[in-house]
């Protein structure tokens, strides 16, 4: 498949990722001590899952520290682009509409599912926002408006995912992305759940790398994050 891009002038391409796997619930699941469980911890890197008694697929939270700016982790996210370089299983993706003054925005992302599984696709609708002590937020939830229906993928109807960037004293910035998305179709369960623990991992992996390249070139933040 081709990637897909739409030219926005000097206006940085708005990107909000997923980790195509998880949870068929309808409602974003609460993280606590009580019932998260943590899967992964190597590398800097921890992935907590939760699984609900009334759901059997899993959600999941993952965090890391990165050793870069604010400006250049969160303008990783905003480059579409180069989005295939870190992120699992995104196939193309297109800003359908954006507002850089309110800090909202629309995607359409075809996901790249393993033979014979058919390809899925999604619609985003985000929004972004910087806190009074300088927290990054961007909030994603799955949408149906703003593409019609293509006969060769699976539209997901069921998607909420987060990131969330802080500025630690040590010059630091940690990184939080918590998710879940029902893939629709007929997926074995055992498969889905075992995605929901190694993507995130893998997603902030690669994401580390990317931001350590020296002569890499990230866009520039919209007014509303600065």
């Amino acid at each position: 498949m081709k990637n897909i891009t739409i030219k926005l002038g000097r206006r940085p391409k708005l990107f909000m990722m997923m980790c195509v796997v998880s949870a068929s619930c309808l409602t974003t699941p609460v993280f606590s001590a009580e019932t998260a469980k943590l899967s992964i911890n190597k590398n800097n890197i921890k992935v907590w899952t939760i699984q609900s008694p009334n759901n059997p697929i899993i959600s999941y939270k993952a965090e890391t520290t990165l050793n870069t700016s604010l400006e250049r982790a969160v303008g990783l996210v905003l480059d579409v682009e180069n989005a295939k370089a870190w992120i699992p299983n995104v196939s193309s993706t297109q800003v359908l509409s954006q507002d850089l003054n309110k800090g909202e925005f629309k995607l359409y992302m075809v996901l790249d599912f393993p033979f014979p599984l058919k390809d899925r696709d999604l619609i985003i609708q985000g929004k972004m926002y910087k806190d009074t002590n300088g927290t990054i937020q961007i909030k994603n939830k799955v949408t149906q408006q703003g593409k019609a229906l293509n006969p060769n993928y699976i539209r997901l109807k069921k998607y909420e995912g987060d990131w969330t960037f802080n500025q630690l004293s040590d010059g630091k910035i940690k990184v939080v992305t918590t998710g879940y998305a029902d893939p629709e179709g007929v997926i074995p369960q055992s498969v889905t759940n075992m995605f929901v623990q190694q993507q995130p991992y893998q997603m902030l992996q690669k994401m580390k790398t990317e931001l350590a390249k020296p002569n890499r070139k990230f866009p520039h933040l919209p007014t509303i994050l600065k």
